[in-house]
């Protein structure tokens, strides 16, 4: 197998395509909108600092809020979103008041 260099593997994506990160140390996966996952060698801080409309939801979650379905509370310390491809992703539980209140309330119509 040919190999490439460093450079080709960069990837350039349009942050209105992509559904939510999850990093995995100093790797994240990139979910698109057309179904692909992708693996980045940048971390979820390294997203968040040049993407700032983005929410951090969870240590090892960033989410783009256009692409939120449904955020769900379960109770004061459990709390999950659903994403527009029906993915479930779990709010950290410091950060549920935060995260309701920058995607603006409890439910969020599509």
């Amino acid at each position: 197998m040919k190999r490439l260099a460093a450079a080709q593997l960069q990837h350039n994506f349009d942050p209105d395509d992509i559904l939510y990160l999850i990093g995995d140390v100093n790797y994240s996966f990139v979910y698109l909108q057309n179904g692909e996952q992708v693996l980045s060698s940048r971390t979820l801080k390294w997203y968040s600092d040049r993407w700032p409309q983005f929410i951090r939801i969870h240590k090892g979650s960033l989410i783009n809020p256009r692409h939120v379905h449904r955020c769900v509370l379960v109770s004061t310390i459990t709390a999950y979103l659903i994403m527009g491809n029906g993915v479930r992703l779990p709010i950290g539980r410091r950060r549920i008041n935060e995260v309701v209140d920058q995607l603006g309330g409890g439910t969020m119509p599509h």
